[in-house]
């Protein structure tokens, strides 16, 4: 009987660990400039075979630009993989991180705002 009262808990624990999350769109964050050429990279094999290539893309951490190594990773069922991208706005660069996102919703994504 205890043992079932601990599995009950453990399991009432997942689901209040469980929060539902609706995707807004980050506020502007403003970069210095464009980033630097990208760093050239041979891709190795993949660890799974439902695994998707990430290229390696510069990163802008809050004061400079960071190179995240090109790697495989398994997407969430009916995702794709958006790259970062950097787009002008009124003169200055802003920066739109990359990420899994819906299939469907992908290519709203890539489009410039």
């Amino acid at each position: 009987m205890r043992r079932i009262r601990l599995v009950g808990l453990g399991g009432a624990a997942l689901v209040l660990a469980c929060v539902a999350t609706i995707e807004e769109r980050p506020a502007r964050v403003y970069v210095t400039g464009p980033p630097p050429p990208p760093i050239a990279e041979v891709r190795s094999a993949p660890g799974a075979s439902s695994a998707a290539w990430v290229d390696g893309y510069w990163h802008w951490n809050g004061a400079s630009y960071v190179w995240i190594p090109g790697h495989w990773e398994v997407p969430p069922d009916g995702y794709v993989w958006v790259p970062p991208r950097y787009v002008v706005v009124d003169g200055r660069y802003v920066y739109h991180p990359g990420g899994w996102r819906v299939r469907a919703r992908a290519r709203a994504d890539v489009r410039p705002r």
